[in-house]
């Protein structure tokens, strides 16, 4: 039977973490805090489950009641963050998992990291700090039942997952927000099928994450892109995900971010290994089978929203990107 920690309660006992820790690691350490048995180190709702072999899931939103420095060796994994408010000083064999560049506490944030080893996990909290988080830790025996570690079938994963240390970060958007609101307050099912709403929710978190790479694979995998050119495309990304649908031209991307048209160009070759205009079209084209999926639009309407005045154009490319029609995924 998996472990399960499910704790909703005014305070948490720091004994109670300590003994929930032996879900992801082992050689869980207080190096300050939490050392009486009986030490609250929480208040709030903290869950951490094995919800099937490989597939960890832990869930907090709680508040600090005291400094806390601890420390873990993590079994290797590939775990997906997501951190819908307050910052976490935490890192992995010395990386920091959420790093001050890419937002304060203030900002919803989500990263992957790889982990193809045992690790030495430390986290620093301070007393005050409120926490809301969702991990989903998937082993690399998962990775691989699930057809995710073979280069034939998966290449941009595969590649990821068994690079140790790899981490892409990125900002969230609407979908995996939800998610990780519907893991946080679940329904009151009963357990077994509580259990499986959170699997299903977990698998959906996982697959936002590792869709994810497959939007920047040059990215993390060559390692040969400058901070500079990537604190730029971050604002270039950011700003199309606030744009409403669809996607402005190249020029009006370029005037609104100040850059030249040719500089867009190279930035999307060195971040993603693609070309400006392909980013974008693989970026409407996703937005719309998104749309199509969850708010049932007509293929007409998909089409409007990728910036096709054909439907059938949009049919055509939609096929040509996902192998299937439009119609088939409403």
């Amino acid at each position: 039977m998996s472990a399960a920690f499910d704790l909703a309660e005014e305070t948490i006992a720091a004994s109670r973490i300590a003994d929930a820790s032996a879900i992801v690691g082992r050689k869980f350490v207080w190096l300050r805090g939490g050392t009486g048995d009986d030490g609250a180190a929480l208040k709030g709702q903290y869950r951490l489950t094995e919800l099937r072999p490989g597939l960890v899931l832990h869930s907090s939103d709680t508040t600090e009641l005291t400094d806390l420095d601890t420390r873990i060796e993590q079994r290797s994994g590939v775990t997906f963050y997501l951190f819908l408010k307050g910052a976490v000083d935490a890192t992995i064999d010395g990386r920091p998992i959420m790093p001050a560049s890419e937002g304060d506490g203030h900002t919803v944030r989500a990263a992957v990291m790889v982990r193809t080893r045992p690790t030495m996990f430390s986290r620093r909290s301070r007393r005050g700090e409120h926490l809301r988080k969702v991990n989903v830790t998937v082993s690399h025996e998962w990775l691989a039942d699930c057809g995710l570690s073979d280069p034939k079938h998966a290449p941009v994963v595969a590649e990821f997952c068994r690079t140790h240390l790899a981490r892409h970060g990125w900002r969230p958007g609407a979908s995996m927000i939800a998610i990780g609101e519907q893991i946080l307050r679940p329904p009151s099912y009963e357990p077994a099928l509580q259990k499986l709403y959170l699997e299903s929710r977990a698998l959906e978190l996982v697959a936002e994450g590792l869709g994810q790479l497959n939007m920047r694979p040059a990215c993390w995998a060559t390692g040969h892109v400058g901070s500079r050119d990537l604190h730029r495309m971050r604002r270039i990304e950011d700003y199309l995900r606030e744009l409403p649908n669809p996607s402005p031209s190249l020029d009006e991307i370029a005037a609104a971010t100040g850059a030249s048209v040719s500089t867009l160009q190279r930035l999307f070759h060195s971040v993603h290994g693609m070309s400006a205009f392909d980013y974008v079209r693989r970026r409407n084209l996703n937005r719309a089978r998104r749309a199509i999926e969850q708010q049932g639009l007509s293929v007409a309407e998909a089409a409007h929203m990728a910036g096709y005045r054909s439907a059938s154009n949009f049919s055509t490319a939609f096929k040509r990107h996902f192998g299937i029609s439009p119609g088939s995924v409403r």
